[in-house]
């Protein structure tokens, strides 16, 4: 179909294009070359236009909540084995441990909720074994679906928080011990979690907006649900990148003009969504706007 409203749409396009497929084969579409390679190059171009930009269509919105600092007294380490004054009322697996005497993190393997004994992931190697303690959260898993372009804002405090490399994270607070009341960086140290520095002491508002990664195509046709989140209009541009795909594995003549096709389509998109932002006039300092001064 000219408008892409299934995967199996693309498919099609994408086979008969190649010349796989006769136009009016449809009952042996299986059977074409390079068939299970098509829908591997559909679903890789799928998400990487998905990824180029911000688009509009794209984005998602989700919010979260930092986790609140626990504080209390260590009566003994031995070992990986930490014993507490009191018990914890909430599971602290996954978080991390210091005495504020050391200021060593170790991370929390296993605690059972309701109970004063930690296991952490090491045996302690810090000086002390008894005192003041702090358990902490700084690495939150934010979404499960980030494709691309995250923005990650404070809402307690409408703070955009800036985004840095982990290796820049880790240069800046190795150890990243203090809590604070507003964050000032993250970093992604996986595609879904993010690592707060500082952390707050507090449970506070984030929101996150990104470039979300839709579910695959999975190219059943009707009733299938798999339609491509781009707008119609604009769907072709993943045939298109997915026969770039295939003649470049081919070595197919062809790929230049597929590549052209790519660009153009792509330029067309760009030029949509620029008509949805309004250009801002920054007068230099001492210029006049309008004939007032």
């Amino acid at each position: 179909m000219a408008e892409f409203d299934l995967g199996i749409d693309i498919l099609r396009n994408v086979v008969r294009r190649a010349g796989e497929m006769l136009p009016t084969d449809v009952s042996t579409e299986a059977q074409a070359d390079h068939y299970i390679d098509v829908k591997i190059y559909i679903n890789r171009a799928y998400w990487e236009i998905c990824a180029l930009k911000p688009w509009r269509w794209a984005r998602k919105r989700t919010q979260f909540v930092s986790i609140a600092q626990v504080t209390g007294t260590v009566t003994s380490i031995v070992g990986a084995t930490v014993t507490l004054s009191a018990t914890i009322a909430t599971s602290m697996a996954g978080r991390k441990f210091y005495l504020e005497s050391d200021g060593i993190p170790f991370r929390i393997t296993a605690h059972t909720a309701g109970t004063d004994t930690l296991t952490l992931s090491a045996s302690y190697t810090g000086t002390n074994t008894s005192g003041s303690f702090i358990i902490f959260q700084d690495e939150i898993t934010v979404a499960s679906d980030i494709l691309a372009f995250p923005v990650l804002t404070q809402l307690h405090f409408w703070d955009d928080i800036t985004i840095i490399p982990e290796s820049e994270s880790l240069g800046m607070s190795p150890r990243n011990i203090y809590g604070t009341t507003r964050s000032l960086y993250a970093a992604f140290i996986t595609d879904s979690v993010i690592r707060l520095v500082p952390w707050t002491m507090d449970p506070h508002l984030f929101q996150v907006s990104y470039n979300y990664r839709p579910d695959p195509l999975d190219f059943g046709g009707l009733p299938a649900t798999d339609t491509p989140i781009l707008p119609r209009d604009d769907r072709i541009v993943i045939a298109q990148r997915s026969l770039e795909l295939l003649a470049t594995d081919k070595r197919d003549a062809r790929l230049q003009e597929y590549k052209t096709e790519v660009r153009e389509s792509l330029a067309r998109m760009s030029a949509k969504e620029s008509t949805f932002v309004k250009p801002r006039v920054r007068p230099r300092p001492g210029s006049t706007v309008g004939g007032w001064v």
